[in-house]
C-alpha cells in the first residue's frame, strides 16, 4: 500500500502508516476498510497469512500491533505471535523476554491459554501453572461443586491445572478432585467439532446423565453456558472470534 488516506475509524494512525507500508492480502485490506472495529482481529490473522510468504512483514505488522493495538487483548496476542517468530529463528532469549512480559500481572485469558500448552509442552509447569490459573480463575472463585456443571470444553483447562500440579508435586485440592471426578463420567470427545462450537447448533456438547449417580445434574439441568459459535466475540473476553481464541485447535 502506497497511499497515504488517515486511518480507519478506530485504528491508530501509527499502526495504521505500518499496515500502509505492508503488502497486507487483499482480502485483509478489504475487511480492514469495511470493518474498522475488528482492526484487531482481521490484523492479527493477516499476521499469520504473512509468515510463510514474507516473514519480516509480519514480524513488523506484530511489532505494530504490539504497540499500537487497541485491544489490550490484541496486544498480547501480538506479543505472543512475535515470541513464536523469535523462536522459530532460534532467538530464544528473545522470545523469553517477551514470555516474561506477558506472564506479569494482567495476562489475558485468551492469551493464557495459548501459552499454558506450550509452557507445559516445554517442561515449564510452574509457568504453565500459572497460566492456568488465570484462565480458571472465574471457576476458581466458586465453590468445587460448580466444577460438575461443566461441559468438556470447559473442563479442559481445569484439566490442565491439575495435570501442572500433580506434576509439580502439589497434593489435590477440592477443585482437583472435583475436575478428576467430573472427567471420569463426561462422555469422550468425538471430534474438534465437539470443542469448536462447529456441532449442530453450534454450542458445546451436552453431557449425558451418569447412571451411577443421582444428584449429577442431567439434561436440562446445566448452568453453564454453550460456547460461542465460532464467529462469535470469545467469552473469555479477549476481543477475539471464538475460533481465533479459545475455540481454537492451538487453544486447544
Amino acid at each position: 500500500m502506497t497511499d497515504s488516506s488517515p486511518a480507519p475509524t478506530a485504528v491508530p494512525q501509527p499502526l495504521w502508516d505500518t499496515v500502509r507500508g505492508l503488502d497486507l492480502p487483499e482480502q485483509h485490506l478489504k475487511d480492514l476498510t469495511s470493518f474498522p472495529d475488528e482492526a484487531g482481529e482481521i490484523l492479527l490473522d493477516a499476521v499469520d497469512a504473512l509468515r510463510e510468504r514474507d516473514p519480516r512483514a509480519a514480524r513488523t505488522l506484530a511489532e505494530a500491533l504490539r504497540e499500537h493495538a487497541p485491544h489490550a487483548g490484541h496486544r498480547q496476542f501480538a506479543t505472543n505471535q512475535l515470541a513464536g517468530m523469535l523462536r522459530a529463528e532460534g532467538r530464544n532469549a528473545e522470545a523469553d523476554q517477551l514470555l516474561e512480559e506477558l506472564l506479569s500481572p494482567g495476562l489475558d485469558r485468551g492469551v493464557a491459554l495459548l501459552l499454558a500448552e506450550d509452557l507445559a509442552a516445554r517442561g515449564e509447569h510452574d509457568k504453565a501453572l500459572h497460566c492456568y490459573n488465570v484462565v480458571c480463575r472465574g471457576i476458581l472463585a466458586q465453590p468445587p461443586e460448580t466444577v460438575a456443571e461443566l461441559n468438556r470444553l470447559g473442563l479442559m483447562p481445569l484439566l490442565g491445572r491439575a495435570r501442572m500440579r500433580e506434576l509439580l508435586g502439589m497434593a489435590p485440592d477440592a477443585h482437583d478432585l472435583a475436575t478428576r471426578s467430573t472427567d471420569a463420567y463426561l462422555p469422550p470427545v468425538e471430534n474438534l467439532a465437539d470443542l469448536s462450537g462447529d456441532a449442530p447448533g453450534g454450542n458445546a456438547p451436552e453431557r449425558s446423565r451418569p447412571t451411577d449417580s443421582a444428584d449429577r445434574p442431567g439434561p436440562g439441568q446445566r448452568s453453564t453456558p454453550p460456547a460461542p459459535g465460532r464467529n462469535e466475540p470469545c467469552s473469555c473476553g479477549s476481543g477475539r472470534k471464538y475460533k481465533k481464541c479459545c475455540g481454537s485447535p492451538l487453544a486447544r
